[in-house]
């Protein structure tokens, strides 16, 4: 009994001097300081943004848009692929944890004969258990617990990452039927102003120049299908895989035109500071910083002595048959493992593991920088785009009046048959660039709100529903 309650005394005190961990404790970086963006408008800020970023592809009105987001967060491969990696460093962080805890194990032993003389079988349970003095175990699982935090916000970054891909490949169907729908529209009237031409030069009222220029221009207009076409049932079959479906699954839900989703009229973008605690990239950066900043301790204390507790108890008999009858024993007491010379390798360790941790630290500040610039960087597309939008709708509302007064003029013999065929081409050509524009405004603000990290919260219930 003294030596059992002796034996407890130790280990309370071995525990008790664990109590502090070898290696630097972590603390948050606060990172470089941005005070406010620089293509915002005041009015952008001023305003509490999360509300809006929540889910904000609701805020398109697009009830199909909605529904193919949902749909993705449930369904998507690269979100299930990033949930299996957050499941592995769960496992990972339960192995570093079973350190914590003894180890037992279950041996036996018999000789070749079973009843000879002398023969020797035993029986027994060892246990293992490592104290942990200088925080080795603690600071292993302190790294396991942020590299599994680390998984989590990747696998949130991935989410929003295909969040935003999957509405930006929506709006760009939606603008590829838009231009469709275009030059579908111009090619109708350029042939009805080629039977026009045709019959005029018939009738010698028009050259024959002039229905070969028509029908120039119809056929220049009526190549511009194909590859709008094309790349119609290429965003499809993308949008496709994002959805975890095969190819073709989604052609009777689009074959309808829609139009492009409309952008909300109001953008709440917040301050730069709220970026940090949002975008899952910056989570995701700092801890793994933290998760460096612990291997440090670990490493260090692998130049400190290993207390184990070992023991073991069991029975020993000379008939392996018999062995239940056989006498008991036991033993109990400490190993001490201390690496007194390993010709520099613990030290060259801490010192990698030191410039594994400046990297961390380093990643970290690069990708607020980058976070930083890419908020900028949207914001100022959106911004420049939608004015872009706006002198292109002026300039088709003139290009149609223009071609509108050129074929009036021409039929009455008031112009030259050449200005219809300019007005025309003219037409197309803007109309064309103003459906890339709409197009470009709506997915330049997907890309802002993805570049604010919002969305993946609702995109991740969704998921679990």
């Amino acid at each position: 009994m003294g030596r059992s309650r002796s034996l407890c005394c130790a280990a309370l005190s071995a525990s008790l001097a664990s109590a502090c961990a070898i290696g630097p404790d972590y603390a948050r970086p606060e990172g470089p300081a941005k005070p406010a963006w620089s293509e915002a408008e005041p009015a952008a800020t001023a305003g509490d943004p999360e509300p809006a970023l929540a889910a904000w592809w609701e805020r398109f009105g697009d009830a199909q848009l909605t529904g193919f987001v949902e749909r993705a967060a449930g369904s998507s491969l690269d979100i299930r692929i990033a949930a299996a990696r957050v499941e592995e460093a769960r496992a990972l962080r339960r192995v570093a944890g079973s350190e914590q805890l003894p180890t037992v194990v279950l041996t036996g032993e018999a000789s070749e004969g079973m009843r000879s003389p002398g023969d020797i079988a035993f029986g027994a349970l060892e246990l293992l258990f490592e104290i942990d003095l200088w925080g080795r175990v603690r600071r292993s699982v302190e790294a396991a617990r942020a590299d599994e935090a680390a998984a989590v916000e990747d696998r949130n970054a991935v989410t929003l990452a295909v969040v935003s891909e999957v509405a930006t490949t929506y709006v760009q169907i939606r603008g590829l039927q838009f231009g469709l729908r275009t030059v579908r529209q111009n090619l109708a009237a350029q042939r009805e102003t080629l039977e026009l031409t045709e019959a005029q030069a018939f009738v010698g009222l028009a050259s024959d120049l002039d229905a070969q220029r028509v029908r120039a221009l119809t056929a220049n207009t009526a190549a511009e299908i194909p590859p709008l076409e094309a790349d119609l049932a290429a965003a499809r079959y993308r949008l496709e895989v994002l959805l975890g479906l095969p190819a073709g699954a989604l052609a009777a839900e689009l074959a309808a035109d829609a139009p492009i989703p409309s952008p909300p009229a109001e953008l709440l973008v917040g301050l730069p500071a709220d970026l940090l605690r949002r975008r899952p990239d910056v989570r995701r950066a700092e801890r793994e910083l933290a998760a460096e900043t612990a291997r440090i301790g670990a490493a260090q204390a692998e130049l400190l002595p290993r207390l184990t507790l070992v023991g073991s108890i069991g029975l020993r008999s000379q008939d392996a048959v018999k062995i239940a009858g056989g006498h008991g024993f036991g033993s109990v007491g400490p190993s001490v493992e201390w690496p007194i010379f390993a010709g520099g390798r613990i030290l060259a360790n801490v010192a990698a593991q030191d410039a594994r941790a400046e990297q961390a630290a380093a990643r970290y500040e690069q990708t607020v920088l980058g976070a930083w610039a890419e908020v900028e960087t949207t914001l100022a597309r959106h911004a420049h785009e939608q004015v872009r939008r706006e002198e292109l709708r002026g300039a088709v509302a003139a290009q149609r009046d223009a071609a509108e007064l050129a074929r009036r003029l021409q039929r009455s013999g008031l112009a030259p048959f050449l200005d219809v065929l300019d007005a025309e081409r003219s037409l197309l050509l803007t109309e064309g660039r103003l459906a890339e524009s709409e197009t470009r405004v709506a997915t330049t603000l997907v890309a802002v709100y993805a570049a604010l990290g919002g969305g993946w919260e609702r995109a991740e219930a969704l998921a679990l529903r």
